[in-house]
């Protein structure tokens, strides 16, 4: 965050730090993990996390970087995503065992970090917060993209606990638009085909509404349209945030892994 270090994730183990200025090589750590590393994330400005294909994170201290402040167990399959939140100053991840985990990096000791599972959906596959910290972003490999207004990360989400604002198919920037405008409500929701999506009619019987305000962690449910793949399903294997929260990009790939 203070621009003084760039770091990089490196096949064979390694990550590298460099001066962003003189372009100098500070410093490489040989053995981070034990597979290729994927993805780097700041908490503060001196304070990192790592992960590869695996369930771990490690957490380095810019001071002492000989070895690590700690390796954080929770997952149970490959973490795939890492993001911070600046406002609660918790840790985020996902992975592909369908679960986001927060994790207390502020209570860290040599066994790890507190941590509990925040939020839970099948097929999962990407997870991003907005710069702001305000929502939460994630795709799924069943074509779904879910949003989380409003985010409160203090609160985990049970079956239920959450309201649903809509869920639509959406073609376009207009589309999107034109419905912002509503206010929470439930309305057809593919979710509820057979549970092959991400949430069930189940999860839609309750909704929490703060008092004198609108709801916290309120899910909408999005379905983006592929020209040309309407009957074929996706995956929606890529997520990406524009840098002021203003729009997202997805990469799309067929069921059949034959077009993206």
């Amino acid at each position: 965050p203070c621009r003084s270090v760039l770091t990089v994730a490196c096949e064979q183990t390694e990550v590298l730090l460099f001066d962003p200025i003189s372009s100098k090589h500070i410093k490489t750590l040989s053995e981070a993990h034990e597979d290729c590393v994927n993805n780097i994330r700041f908490l503060d400005n001196r304070l990192f996390a790592t992960k590869k294909n695996d369930t771990t994170i490690a957490l380095w201290d810019l001071r002492k970087l000989n070895t690590k402040v700690c390796t954080l167990h929770g997952h149970t399959s490959w973490v795939k995503n890492i993001e911070y939140d600046t406002n609660t100053r918790l840790l985020v991840t996902s992975g592909f065992d369908g679960n986001v985990i927060i994790w207390d990096t502020n209570r860290c000791t040599e066994d790890g970090c507190p941590h509990k599972k925040f939020f839970h959906t099948r097929f999962l596959m990407r997870m991003r917060l907005t710069p702001d910290c305000s929502k939460m972003l994630i795709s799924t490999s069943s074509g779904y993209l879910l949003i989380l207004h409003d985010l409160d990360l203090n609160k985990s989400l049970e079956v239920g606990s959450y309201p649903i604002l809509r869920a639509r198919r959406t073609t376009s920037s207009s589309d999107i638009a034109s419905s912002g405008s509503s206010g929470p409500r439930a309305v057809g929701s593919p979710c509820h085909q057979n549970d092959s999506g991400p949430l069930s009619e189940k999860h839609m019987s309750r909704s929490s509404q703060r008092e004198g305000g609108s709801p916290r962690n309120s899910l909408e449910v999005l379905t983006p349209e592929v020209p040309g793949e309407r009957d074929r399903g996706n995956c929606i294997t890529s997520l990406q945030l524009h840098p002021k929260g203003w729009a997202t990009l997805l990469r799309c790939s067929s069921n059949t892994d034959d077009q993206e």
